[in-house]
């Protein structure tokens, strides 16, 4: 079930258009591979495409300066954007850290529509393709995320359409789940201790951020940037 731009009443008219989405092909990724075992997956940017400018834009639109961005948020001693990541403060907390910043009682909905607005579609063709890379390896899923990003994926492609996108994966790592964000080396070594892997170079990591695959890559893994 195609995931629709799940902050499509948010968006802004941009003066650009939205860049090429990176298509996701099993054999491009297996030659990447080689003969590790198991395929660690990013899902933003890689599974799923995003936005941020989108974002930017319905945050503007709610009050907050044209220049803003929401790893500028604080809340208590922790950066907001960080800990909501990594399961250190509360969807609700992650909100009021935003109301502190616009200094007004903005909606819960307003928010997490905003914050959802960088959501894109999940693309027709990939679950036949992570069929057909399932074929030949172990597959897994490893994201920097948030619980309102995730909860906003699951309403929208419903009960049976994430469960036929989960099925791919033998696991699907969540940060706000392990309460380590990528590129902590200590999710790598958390990674393979959940999936059974003795020999780091048994793993190719896909990610789309150059941090997180070059902490991958001196962990062991066998790493590929996907631009």
């Amino acid at each position: 079930m195609p995931l629709k731009n799940l902050g499509a009443k948010f968006q802004p008219q941009l003066p650009d258009p939205l860049p090429p989405i990176r298509r996701f092909r099993a054999h491009e990724i297996a030659e990447w591979a080689g003969d590790a075992r198991h395929i660690v997956l990013d899902f933003g940017k890689v599974l799923i495409d995003i936005e941020p400018r989108l974002s930017a834009e319905a945050f503007t639109s709610l009050g907050a300066r044209p220049s803003f961005t929401v790893g500028e948020l604080g809340y208590q001693k922790h950066n907001a954007y960080q800990a909501i990541e990594t399961g250190a403060i509360t969807s609700s907390e992650f909100r009021n850290a935003f109301r502190q910043h616009l200094r007004y009682a903005a909606a819960d909905s307003s928010i997490d529509g905003a914050w959802n607005a960088l959501l894109m579609d999940l693309q027709p063709w990939l679950i036949g393709q992570l069929h057909t890379l399932g074929q030949q390896y172990e597959l897994h899923v490893l994201s920097n995320t948030n619980r309102i990003h995730i909860d906003e994926v699951k309403r929208r492609m419903g009960i049976r359409g994430y469960a036929e996108f989960t099925r791919c994966f033998k696991n699907v790592f969540y940060s706000y789940d392990l309460g380590l964000r990528k590129p902590d080396p200590s999710i790598y070594q958390t990674v393979d201790r959940l999936i059974g892997v003795q020999d780091p170079a048994q793993v190719f990591f896909l990610d789309d951020n150059a941090a997180n695959v070059e902490a991958a890559l001196q962990h062991g893994w066998k790493a590929q940037q996907f631009i």
